[in-house]
C-alpha cells in the first residue's frame, strides 16, 4: 500500500456488451470497485446496451454534476479507429463531434481493442475537437484479462501523478514491459 498522495480523478465509465448471452457477467465493474475500494477512487458506471443511451449518457457527462470526475472510460468492443454499440460502430469522429469542445482538463480512454490502431490525424483531430487532455487506449487485440489488470494500474498512475508530462515520461520509460506488450498509446496534443 501508498501513502502517496491520492488526486481526484475519478471516473465515468460507459461500458458496452462483451457477450450476447443476457446471463453473462462480464464487466470491468469489478476493477473499479478495486479502485474505489483500495484507492478511494469514485466512478460512474452505465451500461449502454444501444447508441441513444450511449450518445445520452455522453450528454450527461459534459454536465457540471460530472465536472469531479476527469477521466471518460470507454469499455467496449472496438475496431480500427471507432468501437461498437449495439453490433453497429461510432468512430472517433463522431464521438468528438458529440462531445464538441466539451472535455477541457478530461482525459480519455477506450479499453477496447484496436480503436487506437488510426492515424495520427484522426487522433489529434479528436485531442482539437473535444479539447481533451489526452486520450489513451490499444491499438490491438488485448486478452481480457491483461488489459483489466494494465487498466487497474493505469487508472492508479493517472491518481498518483499530478502532471501528465511526468504520467507520459513513466508509461513511456523502457521498466514499462506491458505497456508494450499491450501496444498501448497515449496520445498528447501538439
Amino acid at each position: 500500500m501508498s501513502d502517496t498522495k491520492t488526486y481526484e480523478r475519478n471516473i465515468y465509465c460507459l461500458e458496452g456488451n462483451w457477450n450476447k448471452n443476457p446471463r453473462s457477467h462480464q464487466s470491468i465493474k469489478p476493477m473499479l470497485e478495486l479502485l474505489r475500494t483500495f484507492k478511494g477512487v469514485k466512478y460512474v458506471y452505465h451500461k449502454c446496451d444501444t447508441k441513444d443511451e450511449f450518445y445520452k449518457r455522453l450528454q450527461q457527462f459534459t454536465k457540471g454534476t460530472y465536472k469531479n470526475y476527469p477521466i471518460l472510460y470507454f469499455a467496449f468492443h472496438g475496431k480500427p479507429n471507432r468501437i461498437e454499440v449495439e453490433n453497429q460502430y461510432i468512430t472517433l469522429k463522431d464521438i468528438a463531434t458529440a462531445l464538441e469542445g466539451k472535455l477541457a482538463n478530461k482525459i480519455v480512454h477506450f479499453g477496447s481493442c484496436y480503436t487506437m490502431r488510426t492515424s495520427e490525424k484522426n487522433i489529434h483531430n479528436f485531442i482539437t475537437t473535444t479539447n481533451c487532455q489526452f486520450i489513451s487506449g490499444y491499438r490491438k487485440f488485448v486478452d481480457y484479462i491483461e488489459a483489466c489488470a494494465f487498466e487497474l494500474l493505469y487508472f492508479d498512475l493517472l491518481q498518483e501523478f499530478t502532471s501528465v508530462g511526468k504520467l507520459h515520461r513513466k508509461l513511456d520509460s523502457g521498466d514499462n514491459n506491458l505497456n508494450h506488450k499491450l501496444k498501448f498509446k497515449l496520445c498528447f496534443p501538439l
